[in-house]
């Protein structure tokens, strides 16, 4: 991009940008944001009260500064988001609007007002037809619209987070505690593999946790119970490494990202976009069953730290998340449309 341009970031409003503690797409908005402005570009940030950055902030009223969003199944009013982003449009004219949200109310009502792109983080049910929609991974992207849409990997400033060079024996599984995300089998693949684990995350599946994890938890021998932690990226540069089990389709987990950056390895079972985010024996295992990641848990010591953090510096630094979407933004300026 040969100009500075003006740049709306519309953000969720499920939680402040960047968030305090569990969040991860507000914290992928906050450091792709942050780059953008270092790039020299005028960015407009709207999230919810509490949301700061280095370019302008649009504190969305209405929302306050709680977390009020619980379980993932409801989701936030976004009028109030709609009618911050029409009062500014209408005055501010920008180059292109980027939309994080999850409804993009005002994309989909005004969808000439300016060129814009429509980033989602979450799988979408069949017949999702957004415009301009751009997905977190390649395995993201074949699932909507036919495969017919471009994607980019999340980027994080892997030099701000703090290098561990050596780590705590226990591996750590953190996550939102609900059945999608699978503690249940991490603590099976533990016990099989006979490592200490200790899962980490706020509650959200009070049964599952209840009747299930707590059990599981105070008959397997080496497992603890944490809540949710404020310093996700310290949690994780002490862990020997970070175990995902998940249910569902992982899109692109920023987890796994703040893991490699601080040099920590990561086991996982196979979903979604998560083996674009691993290279088997570089920084980390990749398992197709509950022995699978026990093996994976058992080998992970041999992984070099120092190789984890060049990965995460190589791949996922946020630089290159924001050329890539640079480029898109070329491309609806010139206004193609897909």
């Amino acid at each position: 991009m040969s100009r500075p341009l003006r740049i709306a970031v519309i953000s969720t409003v499920n939680l402040p940008t960047p968030p305090v503690g569990y969040g991860g797409i507000e914290r992928v908005v906050h450091a792709f944001v942050e780059e953008l402005v270092r790039k020299g570009h005028e960015v407009t940030l709207f999230g919810r009260p509490g949301s700061h950055c280095s370019g302008r902030v649009v504190e969305v009223g209405g929302y306050g500064h709680m977390r009020e969003v619980i379980g993932g199944k409801d989701r936030l009013d976004e009028e109030m988001l709609y009618d911050s982003v029409k009062a500014f449009v209408e005055t501010e004219k920008p180059d292109v609007i980027h939309d994080w949200s999850l409804l993009n109310l005002f994309v989909n009502r005004h969808p000439d007002a300016a060129p814009f792109v429509v980033s989602t983080c979450i799988p979408q049910p069949q017949g999702y037809a957004q415009q301009n929609v751009v997905g977190a991974s390649a395995a993201h992207a074949a699932t909507l619209k036919a495969g017919k849409i471009p994607f980019v990997h999340y980027g994080i400033e892997v030099d701000k987070v703090a290098f561990r060079e050596r780590a705590e024996g226990r591996l750590t599984h953190l996550a939102k505690i609900a059945s999608y995300k699978g503690q249940h089998l991490s603590i099976l693949a533990a016990v099989l593999a006979r490592q200490q684990l200790d899962l980490v995350g706020n509650v959200e599946g009070r049964r599952y946790y209840r009747y299930l994890i707590k059990p599981m938890a105070a008959m397997a021998p080496g497992i603890r119970l944490f809540g949710e932690t404020q310093d996700p990226e310290s949690t994780l540069g002490n862990a020997k490494a970070l175990v995902l089990a998940p249910r569902w389709f992982e899109t692109f987990p920023l987890v796994s990202l703040q893991a490699c950056s601080a040099g920590t390895p990561i086991v996982t079972l196979r979903s979604g976009g998560l083996p674009e985010q691993i290279e088997p024996g570089v920084n980390g295992f990749i398992a197709d069953s509950v022995g699978g990641l026990a093996d994976a848990m058992r080998g992970v010591g041999d992984i070099s730290r120092a190789a984890c953090r060049d990965f995460a510096r190589e791949r996922f630094d946020v630089r290159r998340m924001v050329t890539s979407y640079l480029q898109l933004y070329t491309r609806v300026m010139d206004g193609e449309r897909w």
